[in-house]
């Protein structure tokens, strides 16, 4: 498996790198998408998560971290561009830290 092979890593080790990385890329193009055409339905999916019991919430913000913390961010009363600077930057941190071709 030369094609795809990650320094360090059986090949399945890598295919699961691989595979979060590209569910971190939907996850986080699905949170831009929302953030640049509807901005307001991002404060709707934080009122939805608050309205669900603690256990979902804790289980939501242990498997969503980043996304999580990006879309706390974006509900804060702080100035757009803080919010916006912040919640990209969090989202740009997460996707590098998952890209799995690091050098």
């Amino acid at each position: 498996m030369k094609g795809i092979a990650i320094a360090g890593q059986t090949a399945g080790e890598a295919a699961w790198s691989i595979s979060m990385f590209v569910l971190s890329v939907v996850v986080t193009g699905a949170f831009g998408y929302l953030l640049i055409t509807d901005p307001g339905r991002l404060n709707e999916v934080w009122s939805w998560t608050r309205s669900l019991p603690l256990a979902v919430q804790l289980l939501l913000w242990l498997l969503f971290l980043p996304w999580m913390i990006a879309l706390w961010i974006w509900t804060m009363p702080w100035a757009m561009p803080i919010r916006l600077v912040l919640t990209v930057g969090v989202l740009a941190w997460t996707t590098w830290l998952l890209f799995p071709w690091k050098a």
